[in-house]
């Protein structure tokens, strides 16, 4: 079985605003993403687990669209992009390994 995903990566910026607004967009965020996962279009995703044992700094998630540009609008549309918070790098993969319950996710 061989179907096309997306994993994206993302960062924090380096010159990312104050915290208290950071808090504020990480709620539009995660929504946004809920509305993405509802949608069909988002597998798994999660912030980056870091040495101390807290999470984020940026995060990764396997993505399912149509198009590499599908993806992009995807992500060019996180609320975390727009505020200036992270940048990200989609990668382009093929399935070749799945667990048959996802089967059906990635047919559809």
């Amino acid at each position: 079985m061989m179907m096309k995903a997306y994993a994206v990566v993302s960062h924090f910026r380096d010159d990312i605003p104050e915290q208290k607004e950071v808090m504020k967009i990480l709620k539009e965020h995660l929504k946004y993403f809920a509305k993405c996962s509802e949608e069909g279009k988002v597998l798994i995703a999660g912030p980056h687990a870091l040495e101390d044992g807290s999470f984020g700094g940026g995060g990764v998630m396997v993505l399912k669209t149509n198009s590499k540009e599908e993806a992009e609008e995807l992500m060019a549309n996180d609320p975390f992009v727009t505020g200036n918070i992270v940048d990200y790098t989609i990668y382009e993969f093929r399935v070749v390994n799945l667990r048959p319950e996802l089967e059906e996710w990635f047919k559809s």
